[in-house]
């Protein structure tokens, strides 16, 4: 127990490190996959964490010998889990690894947390987070008390070539949820979002298929289509990555239709026909618990394989 405390405690050092810190040298250590860890099951009513399967970038050969764990602030171990030794897939330099289950656990304290994944004994990954309380359980006929857990959920996003390779089109993911409400209990919210550049607007999703559910941020994609009136959403022309591929800043802006307040607003680049990528994306970043994976899983896709993806900030 003391030597994972140890492994947990030294990934606290740098949890507040930023999104855009300068990279170090070139290495290829094991990564766990950006999106799969965003991807974790938070429940907000209960404040319980439930752990699944992962995947790793870098995927060492041989035996996983990997572990999670929960730590708070302070680098005390809240939890840990271990995964099963072998992988469940496997593609070239990636792999899924499998929780032994039962692998839950359940925060009531309100603070600042971290999933921090641990292979080899070496801690590879890490998510910050917070937990928030957002009930206070005084009503006698509910006195349960409900949560909210919040973090990088409303600052990260990323972008991959969907449609078909003659013309493809940006497929924009984002995490949205009940947090981003106006009404928290509400069940379903739409959103409208809108790509700007030089101060127009140059391309936008539609109004009416737009939406996301309440509770914790769950994944979400959309697509951008030209400026088109609301009656001729039908007929609407995809903006293509052609079209995104023009150099220059743009910014995309997400709205929700209830009352149209901005809920992200992400910084988008292009230079020499392709997009910039965050600094966390690049090979070799320091610390390398940081490192975001620039690979996503194909979507649509029964084989276990991966496409590149372009990470967005926002602000």
């Amino acid at each position: 127990m003391l030597r994972f405390l140890r492994i947990f405690v030294a990934a606290l050092v740098v949890i507040g490190a930023g999104l855009l810190a300068h990279p170090g040298q070139a290495q290829n250590p094991p990564a766990i996959i950006f999106e799969s860890m965003m991807d974790t099951y938070f429940d907000d009513k209960s404040g319980l964490i439930s752990f699944s399967a992962y995947d790793v970038a870098f995927a060492p050969q041989g035996k996983a010998k990997a572990m999670v764990g929960v730590v708070d602030a302070k680098g005390k171990v809240i939890a840990k889990f271990p995964f099963y030794p072998d992988y469940k897939v496997r593609n070239g330099v990636f792999g899924r690894i499998q929780v032994k289950v039962p692998a839950d656990v359940k925060l009531t304290k309100p603070g600042r947390y971290a999933l921090v994944f641990v292979m080899n004994d070496k801690a590879i990954s890490r998510l910050p987070f917070s937990l928030m309380q957002t009930g206070a359980g005084k009503d006698p006929f509910n006195p349960a008390k409900a949560y909210a857990f919040d973090g990088l959920w409303r600052r990260l996003g990323y972008i991959v070539a969907g449609g078909s390779k003659a013309k493809p089109i940006p497929d924009i993911w984002v995490w949205l949820g009940g947090l981003d409400m106006a009404t928290p209990a509400k069940f379903q919210e739409y959103f409208f979002a809108e790509l700007v550049r030089g101060g127009k607007v140059v391309a936008h999703s539609k109004r009416r298929t737009a939406f996301f559910s309440g509770g914790h941020f769950k994944r979400r994609k959309f697509n951008l289509f030209r400026p088109h009136p609301i009656k001729k959403e039908a007929n609407a022309v995809f903006f293509t990555m052609k079209d995104l591929l023009a150099d220059g800043d743009y910014e995309l802006r997400i709205t929700r239709r209830t009352d149209k307040k901005l809920i992200r607003n992400f910084r988008i680049s292009v230079a020499q026909g392709k997009l910039r990528t965050i600094r966390r994306t690049e090979l070799g970043y320091k610390p390398a618990i940081n490192y975001i994976v620039p690979r996503v899983t194909r979507k649509g896709s029964t084989a276990y394989e991966f496409v590149e993806a372009t990470w967005i900030v926002g602000k």
